[in-house]
Formats: C-alpha cells, sequence, structure tokens
C-alpha cells in the first residue's frame, strides 16, 4: 500500500509546528450547529506480502482523568476543559499534543519542550525540537530540530536517540510508535529489537488505543489498517482527508466530500455518520469526539451521538485530547 502522510495532525498523531500571531483570548460559549450526511464510496485495495516484524496489538485501559486542551486562535494561551469550562493554564505555543493524559507543548520563539505539571505550572524538559508525540503510557518522543533524531524523553532535560532520520511521528496505544522517512514516505514500527518497515507512503497516519495502525492513501481515496503483520494492509474506508483515533478503538476520519465526521464501527467498511463539519476532530481518554470547527470563527464541539453536536468554545487554532 503506498500511503502519503500530511504534516497536519493532532493528539494521537502527528504534530507539527505552526506558527502564526493572529487573535488571541479566552474560550467562550458558542451556540450550536448541525450538518447533514453524505454518501461516500469506496475504493480497491492492495496489499504488500507479509514480512518479519508482526505484532500482535494489546488492549490499552485508561488509567488517567481525560484531557480535552485548546490552543487559542493566536496561538498565544492554551486552555483545559474540566467538563463545564475553560481555564488558561499557559502559553504560547506552536505545538500542542497530550497523550496517557499528560500535555507538553513546544515554545514558537525557541523550539523548547514544556510539560504541564499542573494549574499553570509548566516543566522545561529539553528543545529545541521540531515535532512531539505522547504514547498511552505518557511517554514522550520528539523529531530533532534538524530532523535527524528521533528522541525519547528520559528524565528532566534528558534524551535518549532512539532512531531517525524521520519526517513524522505518531504514538498511541499498547506503546505503539511509528515514523515515516523524509526520502520515501515509508512508515516503520518501533519494536523491542528495532525498527520495522510496515507499509509505504500516506497522506496521513493514526494509532488507536489498542496500538492499531490506520492511515489515508496518499489520493485520499482509501482508509487503510495495518494487519499487524509485514506490509499488509487492509482496506477499511472511504475518501478522506483527515485521520484520528484514540480511547476506546475510536477511530475517525473527516470525509473529504463534506467535512463531516464518520466513526469506524470496527468491522469491514462500516463507518457510522457523525457531522460536525470541521477540519480537525480528537478523542479524549474516555472516546469521547471533539471538533475544530472550519469556519471562521474555529468553533469548538462535542459529540452527541447521532450527527449531533454540542458546541462548548471557541475560537482556537489547535485541539489536543487524551
Amino acid at each position: 500500500m503506498n500511503l502519503r502522510v500530511n504534516p497536519r495532525a493532532l493528539t494521537g498523531r502527528l504534530l507539527l509546528a505552526g506558527l502564526a500571531a493572529t487573535l488571541g483570548g479566552a474560550l467562550v460559549a458558542l451556540p450550536a450547529q448541525a450538518a447533514a450526511p453524505t454518501a461516500v464510496a469506496p475504493v480497491a485495495v492492495t496489499s504488500g506480502a507479509a514480512t518479519s516484524g508482526a505484532v500482535a496489538p494489546r488492549a490499552s485501559l485508561t488509567s488517567h482523568a481525560p484531557v480535552l486542551v485548546a490552543l487559542s486562535s493566536g496561538m498565544d494561551s492554551v486552555f483545559s476543559w474540566d467538563g463545564t469550562s475553560w481555564a488558561k493554564i499557559g502559553g504560547p505555543a506552536a505545538i500542542v499534543v497530550s497523550g496517557g493524559g499528560v500535555v507538553a507543548v513546544v515554545r514558537p520563539e525557541t523550539g523548547d519542550v514544556y510539560r504541564w505539571t499542573g494549574g499553570t505550572t509548566w516543566l522545561r524538559i529539553g528543545g529545541p525540537v521540531r515535532q512531539l508525540a505522547i504514547d498511552d503510557t505518557g511517554t514522550i518522543y520528539a523529531i530533532s530540530a534538524d530532523g535527524q533524531s528521533v528522541l525519547q524523553w528520559l528524565f528532566g532535560t534528558s534524551w535518549g536517540k532512539i532512531g531517525g532520520p524521520a519526517e513524522t511521528i505518531v504514538a498511541g496505544g499498547a506503546s505503539t510508535l511509528i515514523a515515516t522517512d523524509p526520502v520515501t514516505g515509508d512508515v516503520s514500527r518501533r519494536g523491542m529489537n528495532g525498527w520495522y518497515r510496515i507499509g509505504g507512503p500516506g497522506r496521513e497516519f493514526a494509532v488507536d488505543s489498542e496500538g492499531w495502525v490506520y492511515g489515508i492513501s496518499p489520493d485520499d481515496w482509501g482508509v487503510f489498517k495495518w494487519s499487524g503483520a509485514g506490509t499488509d494492509w487492509i482496506r477499511v474506508g472511504y475518501r478522506a482527508t483527515s485521520l484520528t483515533a484514540g480511547a476506546m478503538g475510536t477511530v475517525v476520519i473527516t470525509n473529504a466530500d463534506t467535512g463531516s465526521a464518520l466513526r469506524y464501527s470496527g468491522s469491514g467498511t462500516d463507518w457510522y455518520y457523525l457531522g460536525g463539519y470541521a477540519i480537525e476532530f480528537v478523542v479524549d481518554g474516555l472516546g469521547r469526539i471533539y471538533s475544530l470547527g472550519a469556519s471562521s470563527d474555529r468553533r469548538i464541539s462535542r459529540s452527541l451521538g447521532g450527527g449531533a453536536w454540542e458546541q462548548i468554545g471557541g475560537p482556537a487554532s489547535w485541539l489536543a485530547a487524551s
């Protein structure tokens, strides 16, 4: 399977710095709106031959309080959602990522990494870096500023090199970490004895809470799931422009034609319509789905199921959840 990665991504996926300076300010409640469903079409699949590096993903149970954080539209403030209201916890940031209940940011002016320790307190743990990812255990990974190393945070400001070079990294359940090659775009998975190539280039990849890897084909025409062995992938979905995954094995795509969300049923090519026209979707530790609206007001909404959404805030430029 050929998949080409998309550098625009969120929690449980890839995160790249977007340096902008527009409007900031607090997140406020906004009125709700809904989107209409549309039909989507399947596409053909080709699978690669099985090779070494087979794995059996394990279930990952959430043992932390669910996290939802947002970056203001001016990228100068980070806010946390407690289920009823937003509180400013820090900022500014170029990247915000969450995994295993842990939140980390990359500062735009230095590229340094800071880990949230509660309240409005942040601890500098290293840098500069160009990208971050956090798995279900809260382990923090990064790509070095020059792109030549994949790093794992150890303690303090110490990091260990575990691979590289890499264009993007994605972390998720079952302590899964994948990386894409900066030259070929091929995707590899980190194993006990090194890295194993599991497929070709893709537009975007995501890892769910059980460690299963999903990808979108370069032309947006198919969503694929890695079989768990070699370079075999199985088509499971439709035209999509973005992909996210998280707790409870939740996998969500953005429909390429409508911008609305579809949630994978976990079987075959069956997907549930969620609505919520947006540019981004994230999943928290309880499997709840949130969106960042595609319109100029960049509203934040949560899925109520059955195509219904409730607006809970905005404006924002970025969301992260775990």
